[in-house]
């Protein structure tokens, strides 16, 4: 969780806490009528809370998709250099060798998965454009590199949707946050008045509150 999760955590307890104290006088009407508007703001969090943590689930399995999806072509790709380099005999300046790498092959596969998969794209295209007249040991790797590509690009495509659903999500909490702070400082000023027409002192209003 962020620091400002824990800050809207807090927030919640401090919402929980006056909705409990105006439940502790069940028989009193004012005290009802603000229990009522309190108790739904917080109900709002919970489920604003727990569809956060649904949110933040849904970032982890991506996140731990693209890593996979990462090794996996990172596979592929030492895979098809290792033939690629035995092919043309370990002359990395060999023509053959450069229509497929523009860098040593040891630093694509050292990349993210972000930069990996359009130099792996430009691969598969080259292998493809070459079609039979590429070396039979490299035109096998075609599968296994276009498979790698596929798993890394839906990979991406996900954590990139899951990362957009939780910043949306967290402008939600955001207006959440500023609406319990607003309705905690309404209903403190609207105790403050019932304790005056009761004749009560200012205390008991800030009975109703864990902090002001």
């Amino acid at each position: 969780m962020t620091r400002a999760n824990r800050q809207h955590d807090v927030t919640a307890d401090h919402v929980a806490f006056t909705v409990e104290a105006l439940a502790a006088q069940p028989g009193d009407a004012d005290l009802n009528k603000l229990s009522a508007r309190v108790n739904n703001l917080l109900t709002d969090w919970e489920g604003i809370d727990a569809e956060g943590r649904r949110l933040e689930r849904a970032v982890i399995r991506a996140s731990a998709h693209v890593k996979v999806a990462d090794a996996t072509l990172d596979a592929a790709i030492a895979a098809f250099a290792a033939d690629l380099v035995a092919h043309v005999g370990g002359d990395l300046s060999h023509a053959t060798y450069t229509g497929f790498f523009t860098e040593p092959h040891e630093e694509v596969i050292a990349m993210g998965l972000d930069s990996e998969v359009p130099e792996v794209t430009l691969i598969v295209h080259a292998l493809d454009q070459q079609g039979e007249a590429a070396p039979a040991k490299l035109r096998a790797h075609l599968e296994p590199l276009r498979a790698g590509l596929k798993l890394g690009n839906g990979a991406l495509a996900s954590r990139s949707d899951a990362l957009a659903d939780l910043g949306r999500h967290m402008a939600r909490v955001e207006a959440w946050h500023e609406t319990a702070a607003a309705s905690l400082r309404s209903t403190h000023g609207a105790l403050a008045r019932t304790a005056q027409k009761r004749s009560l002192p200012a205390s008991w209003a800030d009975a109703f509150f864990n902090v002001l």
